[in-house]
Order: C-alpha cells, then sequence, then structure tokens
C-alpha cells in the first residue's frame, strides 16, 4: 500500500507524497466548448478534453507547463490508453480534464508519467460514468525523487515511448494493408466467378430466415445450448465461421421470442447496424432480429462462396438500407439483391483460392494484434518500473 506521508512504500525506491502537494489546481480557469462551439472559432491553440486533444481554437486559456488529467470520461481502467498528459504552451482545456500547474522543484513529465501507472479503481467515482473528483485527485499518490531525477526519468520514457509510438503507428498501417488486402481476396473471388454465371435473386437461391430476442428478464430463457447471433458476434472483415455467440438461448426462450434454428451451412447477415457483416453457421444457430440466417434451397450454392459473395456486395446492401432511427435492410430489399453465381465447380475453385489468402492474412493480422499487445505491456511495465526508481 502506498503512505502519503512521504514515507518510502513497498515496490518504490523514493518516497510518495499526495498530488496535491506538488501541483497547483487551475479548474476554476476552465471554460467547456462545445464542437459547434469550437468549429465558429478555429485557431492553432490545442483544445483539451478527458482524454486528450479533441480540437483547436483561435486563443488560449492557459499558458506554461501543464498537467492534464482526466476527470471524467477518462480510461481510467485501460492500462494502454492515458489518462495524464503534460502539455508545455498555450493551451484551451474544458471541464472534463483537472488543470494542474507543477510547482517549484517538480518536473510536470514525471507527474504525468506517474500518473499513468496509477490504480484508478480505489479513487474514481460512479459506475457509468467514472469521475475523478478534485479531492479524490489531491490524495493521488506520486513518487517524489530529487528534480535531477525526475528529469532523468522523464528524458528517458519520452524516448522510450515515441519508440513505441512509432511501433504501434507501423504496425496500424500494416493492419490497415492487411484488411484492403483481405477487401481485394473477396473481390478477386468474385471476379474468378464472372466469367459463365447466372444472375439470380437473393430470395431465389436461400430461404430468409428471421430472429428476435427474448425478454432479458427471463433467467430460463438464457444460457441454454442454443448458439445466438447479433450483429456484434459477426466479423467486421472477411466472413468466419460461426459455432456460438456471445450469448445462448434455451430451448424456451428460442420459442418465446419464436425464431427459428438456422442449419449448419446458412449464412448469417447483419442487416442492422451494423450492415453486411457475414458469418457463415458450422452449426444450427438462431439469431437476433438484427439479423437474417440464409438457408441455401438448393445444392447448388457453396456457403463458403456464398459467403464472401454477400460480404462483398455489403456496400450494396448498406445503399438499400432504410429507417429513420437506424440504417436496417428489410426482407424485401434483401430478397431482390441480385447475386451472380457461377457454377459449382468455379464456386468452389474460387473460395479454395480466397480462403487460403484470407487465412494467411488473419495469420498476419493475429501477429499483429500480439505485438500490439507486447508494447502496450511493455510500456506500462516500464513506465511503472522507472517512475518508482526500479530498473526494467
Amino acid at each position: 500500500m502506498h503512505d502519503h506521508d512521504g514515507r518510502r512504500t513497498a515496490g518504490n525506491r523514493w518516497p510518495c507524497v499526495p498530488l496535491g502537494a506538488l501541483v497547483d489546481c487551475l479548474d476554476a480557469r476552465r471554460v467547456p466548448l462545445n464542437r459547434a462551439q469550437r468549429a465558429c472559432r478555429p485557431g492553432s491553440v490545442p483544445y483539451h478534453g478527458a482524454s486528450g486533444v479533441t480540437g483547436y481554437v483561435d486563443r488560449a486559456l492557459f499558458d506554461g507547463p501543464l498537467i492534464l488529467l482526466g476527470e471524467d470520461g477518462a480510461p481510467f481502467f485501460d492500462p494502454a490508453r492515458d489518462v495524464a498528459f503534460f502539455h508545455d504552451g498555450p493551451l484551451w482545456a474544458g471541464n472534463h480534464v483537472h488543470v494542474l500547474r507543477p510547482r517549484a522543484g517538480v518536473d510536470g513529465r514525471f507527474v504525468a508519467h506517474a500518473l499513468n501507472t496509477v490504480a484508478y479503481g480505489a479513487y474514481v467515482e460512479g459506475a457509468i460514468r467514472p469521475k475523478l473528483t478534485r479531492a479524490r485527485m489531491n490524495g493521488l499518490p506520486v513518487p517524489c525523487p530529487p528534480l535531477h531525477c525526475q528529469r532523468r526519468v522523464a528524458d528517458e520514457l519520452d524516448v522510450a515511448l515515441e519508440r513505441v509510438a512509432r511501433q504501434l503507428r507501423t504496425l496500424a498501417m500494416h493492419e490497415a494493408l492487411v484488411r484492403e488486402q483481405a477487401d481485394a481476396a473477396l473481390w478477386h473471388a468474385v471476379r474468378l466467378g464472372e466469367g459463365e454465371c447466372t444472375t439470380r435473386l437473393l430470395g431465389s437461391v436461400f430461404d430468409i430466415v428471421g430472429g428476435g430476442t427474448p425478454a432479458t428478464t427471463q433467467p430460463a430463457y438464457w444460457g441454454g445450448d442454443v448458439p445466438w447471433i447479433t450483429p456484434a458476434d459477426l466479423p467486421a472483415g472477411p466472413p468466419a465461421w460461426l459455432r456460438h455467440g456471445a450469448r445462448s438461448l434455451t430451448m424456451d426462450g428460442l420459442a418465446a421470442c419464436r425464431a427459428t434454428l438456422a442449419s449448419p451451412g446458412a449464412l448469417v447477415v447483419s442487416t442492422r447496424a451494423p450492415v453486411g457483416r457475414v458469418g457463415m453457421a458450422a452449426v444450427a444457430v438462431s439469431v437476433s432480429q438484427g439479423c437474417k440466417a440464409l438457408q441455401p434451397r438448393e445444392g447448388d450454392v457453396d456457403p463458403a462462396y456464398a459467403g464472401l459473395l454477400l460480404r462483398a456486395y455489403a456496400p450494396v446492401l448498406r445503399q438499400r438500407a432504410g429507417g429513420s432511427v437506424f440504417a436496417e435492410v428489410d426482407t424485401p430489399a434483401l430478397a431482390s439483391l441480385e447475386l451472380p453465381l457461377p457454377s459449382l465447380p468455379a464456386q468452389r475453385a474460387a473460395a479454395r483460392s480466397a480462403w487460403g489468402m484470407l487465412d494467411r492474412l488473419a495469420g498476419q493480422a493475429t501477429a499483429c494484434t500480439d505485438m500490439v499487445s507486447v508494447l502496450h505491456e511493455y510500456r506500462f511495465a516500464l513506465r511503472h518500473a522507472l517512475v518508482r526508481g526500479q530498473a526494467p
């Protein structure tokens, strides 16, 4: 545990003191501006919100070295994201971020790094929108080494974390390239079948099965053996085989919402927010009202090819979406979608080629995701060690 009286605590080479002893709080000078107000006063002065700079305005409320610490709406429980920032220069701040000026003998960069290692669970209030009140903020424990040590640690962390940030940007670009290649593989599969094909309406090839949601207040309807698929369970990229969703139904729940089980091999397409995501049922599944299950009527459609084809046509589906509250594709609009279907052997050949490429790209995407996780863990561990005077 931390001591707040300046004594060393377990794991700390340096004593901890309350944040309020290191900074002056300037919150009274904050002035919130909404997006429309910011748009009316364009400029080059950063406007700072709870999670960072959210725009630019024409003049500043603050200047000089400052520490910006999220008050509410900040990612207090996500160690991969910062809640504290150091800024040196003109700034406008809204009322969702605490504005702190380091006192003499305090390096604001060091304090910002230290604040990004705090476990905020014991300090924030509110379950839906966590808030760090000024009183709780003043009591946050911060290691307090001599000024020359603060500067050395801040310099080292600034260099190391910028290097990590460059690596994360490179990985983000690679992930974007992988997504583009996956989209290209989808269209390549469709083009392979465009030689000799028959245009069919989707409703003449598939039986369209709707879904529903049983009462969430009835425990007897939930947690059974029936996979229940919602738009959130479908992949944002290429289609994937579905064996379960985040939730499942009992047979009573299935009956209560008057849904029908779709057989293995059926396609599941999201028809509501977001429109156009596709999965392929590896087992019998039910769906929510935000999806439709497409059951092949005849044996002349290969599910692996049809899934790729339908995902490639997602932009067309989105154009057909209507609704005043949220975008939704109704059953007639879905049934009237024109699909170019080549012969079954051509479908299977195109699907094999595309899925081979997609599997390789999925491996690259997984490697990128793993590396991003490693870099975030390293970033947090390095900060945690150095601000406490430990060897990294």
